[in-house]
């Protein structure tokens, strides 16, 4: 017993001094969380389907029998494996961003040992980023994408040269930041996500994966609710891989009221005028107010034109410190010397919804572009 005793001591005592010697900077204690959240996708699902066993189990003897009679436990082992299809994705990124930001076995050590005594798990913020794989980069032109690229690029009509720089808040997996940087002529733009999941997944689609000719992601895995079929709900999406980055386009990792863009242009980059595009972002805010003030910083010292596009519901998060309506948003931007020049009526579009599924998820969408007087 008191040898037993004597090892918990040794061991907390061994913690504490990890604790004490290895001290992380913020930003990149952020990272290595969030590649250990990545690489505790596997894990993390096997155990949500193993609670779906545990509740089977919970049944008479005759109703698992009724059950089994149409392979139901079969089903949850077939889900089990697409999991790890995912996973296979998802190790990729791992060992990418590993490489890319240099991490050292200790820090990553730490990272996990930590999470391991907070019982940290952000299971469903990945699959989420998953989600998004499916929603954003699907080979297959997107109902809910493509009519929000029509928008802004038929707004960018006039901004077509390299004297516009262009900033995206809030880029998540990077579509909207990487077709400007594709389609226009811009002297550079400038992707910036809070998120470091979202980051790496993104920087991850300019990675090169040899022999590989279809990416598959399957985003219906994670609930066993709504599906007319198990088909359905293993089904995959394919998605883009192994992009060309377009050479003007720069992703940041950071909060964009925090932002500088003249601590990231390059030395003989010397724009005249500034567009910035918030695609499903505003309503995120914790301060609206705040995010309308760092827009307006980053839009003062150009000479020419400023042009502001927002798409996007306004469905706040459940700490907003201010929640305000379509008019009363606009009504404040306009008090900032904002003019709106094109308004469109909300368009009914879905966001990360199964077509297939017995329940769908839309928001009517506003669509509005604004230049600074």
């Amino acid at each position: 017993m008191f040898r037993n005793l004597r090892r918990q001591i040794s061991r907390y005592a061994y913690e504490i001094n990890e604790v004490k010697e290895i001290t992380l900077p913020d930003d990149r204690k952020d990272l290595i969380i969030s590649i250990y959240d990545l690489k505790s996708y596997l894990a993390n699902a096997q155990k949500w389907n193993n609670r779906r066993r545990l509740l089977f189990r919970q049944m008479s003897p005759l109703q698992q029998k009724i059950a089994s009679s149409i392979n139901y436990p079969n089903k949850l082992n077939l889900v089990d494996q697409y999991f790890e299809k995912n996973n296979k994705i998802i190790d990729q990124i791992v060992k990418s961003s590993i490489n890319k930001y240099n991490v050292k076995d200790y820090e990553l050590q730490f990272v996990e040992e930590q999470a391991s005594l907070q019982k940290r798990n952000q299971f469903f913020r990945v699959v989420e980023s998953l989600c998004h794989y499916a929603r954003d980069w699907s080979k297959k032109p997107s109902e809910e994408i493509s009519p929000l690229l029509e928008y802004i690029m038929l707004q960018c009509k006039d901004l077509n040269d390299d004297k516009t720089v262009a900033i995206v808040p809030g880029s998540g997996l990077g579509r909207v930041a990487h077709e400007l940087a594709a389609q226009l002529k811009l002297s550079s733009v400038h992707a910036v996500e809070f998120s470091w999941s979202m980051v790496l997944m993104n920087e991850f689609l300019y990675s090169t994966m040899e022999n590989v000719n279809d990416l598959n992601v399957y985003p219906y895995l994670h609930t066993y609710s709504n599906h007319l079929t198990i088909e359905d709900q293993v089904r995959p999406v394919e998605i883009m891989h192994s992009l060309e980055k377009p050479q003007s386009l720069n992703i940041h990792h950071g909060d964009f009221t925090q932002f500088n863009l003249s601590d990231h242009l390059k030395a003989n980059e010397d724009p005249e005028n500034l567009l910035i595009v918030t695609c499903f972002f505003l309503d995120t805010a914790e301060n609206l107010i705040s995010y309308f003030q760092a827009i307006n910083k980053l839009s003062s010292g150009f000479n020419g034109k400023v042009k502001w596009i927002n798409l996007g519901p306004l469905k706040y998060g459940t700490a907003a410190k201010i929640e305000l309506c379509d008019d009363e948003m606009k009504a404040i931007i306009k008090t900032m010397g904002w003019n709106f020049v094109d308004e469109q009526k909300p368009k009914l579009l879905g966001y990360l919804t199964d077509k297939k599924g017995l329940w769908q998820g839309y928001y009517d969408v506003t669509m509005w572009t604004a230049e600074k007087q």
